[in-house]
């Protein structure tokens, strides 16, 4: 063997160790971030504070001991003299872009406390194609930061006087789904989880995602590989989790016509949940801003779901 084979030998075998101590990393188990990153509230402020129609908001910013922030609207029914119930808890987690404005999207909190947080990212929310990849570090951390700040949350919320902590909701809609699991697995103090418009196989919604932008499917696959991989996609699917939701209820609301979330997404992700169970299939695309009818039909659902009992019952899927 000559010297010069001998050095490539060595190069490739050092690229393929690297390589396989990068995806090593990427792929690390979550948990022991998830317990470093977990700490309690140390600060609560409030931003703003108003009430209109007779619906109470505020927004408030959060801070934990181990430098995890998050921002925070809360909608109630305006107090009145004399009012000390408590209160059922519903907190959202919705699409990247709404985080915190999600709460207004529940217009009437129907005598409920409704809150809605922002992720915690703090990068940059408007980079568009090439310049995502510079963003790579600041959505990872976000990614790992996103359950203990639900945590921390759910810290502030259940402080308060007006919330009943035997009715907490954690709600997570569209891109929040995993991260709602994921907390709710962790959290005891979640009573329910609602899943709406969410699934499972992280690959298989990221290449759903980018089928506009390359629509030649053997061009897009290492695409959606490379972006699954740097999500640590397997570690932060539902299905990976939800399962230690139960006994805990689990409800999943999905759309017939969803564009984003193929039925493979839903259904591996319903067969990983545990009873008690509840499926729901709602007409319709998928949510987003401009389809009122979608997210007024979500909305009305939980609520009806929620005051009905309903989604405490278990039982198989309903067909489409």
């Amino acid at each position: 063997m000559t010297a010069r084979r001998s050095l490539w030998l060595i190069i490739a075998g050092a690229a393929l160790v690297a390589v396989g101590a990068s995806i090593a990393w990427l792929l690390r188990d979550p948990e022991p971030v998830f317990a470093a990153r977990t700490g309690p509230l140390v600060r609560a402020d409030t931003m703003v504070a108003r009430a209109n129609s007779g619906v109470a908001e505020q927004e408030i910013a959060l801070s934990s001991a181990t430098g995890v922030r998050v921002q925070l609207a809360v909608r109630r029914p305006a107090p009145t003299p004399g009012d000390t119930a408590r209160r059922a808890l519903f907190l959202l987690l919705g699409g990247h872009e709404r985080g915190r404005g999600a709460a207004a999207l529940v217009s009437d909190p129907r005598g409920s406390i409704v809150a809605a947080m922002d992720y915690p990212f703090y990068g940059n929310h408007r980079a568009k194609g090439l310049a995502v990849v510079a963003q790579v570090p600041a959505i990872r951390r976000a990614f790992y930061d996103s359950p203990p700040a639900v945590t921390l949350a759910l810290d502030y919320l259940l402080s308060r006087p007006d919330v009943d902590p035997s009715r907490v909701e954690l709600v997570g809609a569209s891109f929040g789904a995993s991260f709602a699991t994921i907390a709710a697995a962790r959290d005891p103090r979640v009573t329910r989880l609602w899943i709406a418009h969410g699934g499972g196989k992280p690959f298989v919604m990221i290449d759903a995602g980018l089928e506009r932008e390359i629509p030649f499917a053997p061009l897009r696959w290492p695409v959606s590989g490379l972006a699954t991989l740097l999500a640590s996609g397997p570690r932060f699917a539902a299905e990976r989790w939800v399962g230690r939701v139960s006994p805990r209820p689990v409800v999943m609301l999905n759309a017939l016509e969803d564009e984003r979330i193929s039925r493979v997404s839903v259904d591996a992700l319903w067969q990983a949940v545990r009873e008690p169970r509840v499926q729901v299939w709602l007409p319709g695309r998928h949510m987003q801003g401009n389809r009122q009818e979608v997210l007024r039909a979500l909305v009305d659902t939980v609520m009806a779901l929620a005051r009905s009992g309903t989604a405490t019952m278990g039982g198989p899927a309903p067909s489409r």
